[in-house]
């Protein structure tokens, strides 16, 4: 029956058979212009008016179980269990989507996986020879705390931009000691950290202008930083320019080394170095400077630089720009800026566009000025604003899109983006398909994990190497040498397919099952209608009921033992694009 199922269920190709599937269907197309006078979000309205302005259609709104996995993969990082989809997807409640959300910002699996989503940027791994598995689980602690207690955004990155103290215990510090430079002059700390602080909170890359001046070189890729040099970059990193490292030991010989953050009294930003170590950047001739603000040519009023600078990128509106723009970017899997991380700031302004045949980077300016006026209203918390943007038509519109499809409605948010699921998503969806979690012992913690999106860092989890291989075949990366990649591979494909650990998973009564009480074997013992095991299958894998012909196909090629015959259909459900995919 494998086979037969392998061919019918597990390599199907997206979107078949929709109309059965999803029977509240309407092949019919909204107009934007009435979708605009019936919402009452400030999102839709500045969506849904784009697009009427523009004569663009947006999708219909997704069904309800679409939108039950999508919530769930975005907010807690896995899938729903069975009877949690079960009651979502049974309630006839008009508000249910939006109680949802709200439980779904509530839980504990959404600090995991938001931690996740900065600590990708910020890349604190203990690979680095500075950061220590204790420098790791007190930064990692730090983010936590900024989505577990909803912390203003603001206030933690500049209490992040301000720390100081041992790597070990001073939370923040370690993002400094991350991207110190281990062998180059200090200069060059200084300016790796600068392009960190402008991406990270800013949004707009300045790592070309750290080595050359921006004419002659960005004129086809920035045109904003076309016209900077490295003297104003110098000046940005001169804000850093007091900070030091203190290299300290836990024993005579060094085998332990630690790095303590402080700041001098006095300085400023020179480019004498030493000529035996002279760095990775050419010579610094003329950069004798004090700070000033890349963007906002302010300069500091005391001494204490990196304070001043934490209080100056979290008062640019830029800050709150950027910030709404990566959230945004993260749910939708598109920036209304894109690439999020790579601002053109003469291309985002329709008050003053480029010049020539340059597009404009901003999509949706109106939108965008929204909702960072929302983010800064709402005190720089993050869930006021992930909960209106959840809650908006815009997010909950299909992925399916009735109509002529041009690759030009992805500006302008028509559809929902299918998104392949990120490696930790991907394992811990099997595990909570399949009802497998298994713990998971990390050095520098007391409680074993369950969850791939609970790792600190992509060197765990470091004594299971069963694990590690899953999530590096996915594209987890290292934050070090190897990029996260999330576009989909044969590899991966056949991995999932026949990797023994994977198929194991869904096995039911066998020696080599992976957990006695694994998801076929509950559903074998508890249900004993065939028809409410395979509905209970699909819940736990798919977050949906079978749709006709899905139940009519399983249940005429039942044969054998009924363990065996259930195996087969999860196997087949967890190969499945439906599966692979949030959409």
């Amino acid at each position: 029956m494998r086979s037969e199922l392998e061919t019918s269920l597990g390599l199907d190709r997206a979107f078949n058979n929709y109309r059965k599937i999803n029977r509240q269907f309407k092949p019919n197309l909204i107009a934007a212009d009435t979708k605009l006078a019936q919402s009452a979000n400030f999102i839709d309205q500045a969506i849904y008016g784009k697009m009427a302005s523009d004569g663009v259609s947006p999708a219909l709104p997704t069904t309800d179980s679409e939108f039950l996995r999508r919530a769930y993969l975005d907010l807690s990082g896995r899938i729903p269990s069975p009877d949690q989809a079960a009651r979502f997807l049974d309630d006839r409640t008009l508000d249910k989507r939006a109680v949802l959300v709200e439980e779904l910002l509530a839980a504990p699996a959404y600090s995991d996986q938001l931690t996740l989503f900065l600590t990708n940027r910020y890349k604190v791994t203990r690979a680095h020879d500075n950061i220590s598995v204790p420098a790791r689980e007190t930064f990692y602690g730090f983010v936590h705390k900024l989505f577990d207690q909803d912390r203003a955004y603001d206030e933690w990155v500049r209490e992040l931009i301000s720390s100081a103290g041992e790597v070990d215990s001073a939370p923040g510090t370690q993002f400094f000691a991350r991207w110190m430079d281990l062998n180059g002059p200090i200069q060059d700390s200084w300016d790796n950290i600068t392009e960190k602080i402008t991406t990270s909170f800013l949004g707009y890359k300045t790592e070309c202008v750290s080595c050359h001046n921006g004419r002659a070189h960005l004129e086809k890729i920035n045109l904003h930083l076309s016209k900077r040099t490295r003297l104003d970059f110098w000046k940005m990193s001169a804000f850093l320019s007091r900070m030091q490292f203190v290299r300290l030991s836990d024993d005579p010989i060094g085998f332990r080394p630690r790095v303590s953050v402080v700041d001098r009294s006095v300085g400023s930003y020179s480019g004498s170095v030493n000529p035996a170590n002279p760095g990775c950047r050419p010579a610094r001739v003329d950069a004798v400077v004090s700070p000033v603000m890349f963007t906002t040519k302010a300069e500091p009023t005391n001494g204490k630089w990196r304070n001043e600078l934490g209080r100056m990128v979290t008062g640019d509106r830029q800050f709150a720009r950027a910030a709404v723009n990566y959230i945004w970017s993260y749910l939708f899997g598109y920036g209304i800026v894109d690439p999020p991380d790579s601002w053109d700031m003469a291309r985002v302004d329709p008050n003053n566009p480029p010049p020539g045949d340059w597009p404009m980077q901003n999509s949706n300016p109106e939108l965008l000025e929204k909702l960072a006026d929302y983010f800064i209203q709402n005190g720089y918390h993050f869930k006021p604003l992930i909960r209106q943007i959840m809650l908006s038509e815009t997010y909950q519109l299909s992925s399916r899109y009735e109509g002529d499809w041009k690759p030009a409605f992805i500006r302008y948010f028509a559809r929902y983006q299918p998104k392949r699921l990120t490696a930790e998503q991907m394992y811990d969806t099997i595990v909570t398909a399949t009802h497998t979690e298994q713990p998971m012992v990390l050095p520098g913690r007391a409680v074993p994990l369950l969850f791939a999106n609970q790792m600190p860092d992509p060197t765990e989890p470091s004594f299971d190497s069963r694990v590690m291989d899953f999530l590096n075949q996915f594209g987890r990366g290292n934050w070090w040498t190897v990029d996260r990649a999330s576009e989909p591979t044969i590899l991966g494909l056949l991995y999932m397919m026949n990797d023994s650990n994977n198929v194991n998973r869904s096995l039911g009564n066998s020696a080599v099952a992976v957990g006695i009480t694994n998801r076929v074997r509950e559903v074998d013992a508890k249900y004993p209608s065939d028809v409410d095991a395979i509905n209970r299958l699909f819940l736990a894998t798919l977050s949906r009921y079978p749709a006709e012909t899905e139940m009519n196909l399983v249940w005429s090629r039942r044969s054998g033992p009924r363990y065996q015959w259930l195996s087969d259909l999860q196997w087949a459900l967890i190969n499945k694009l439906d599966f692979a995919f949030e959409y």
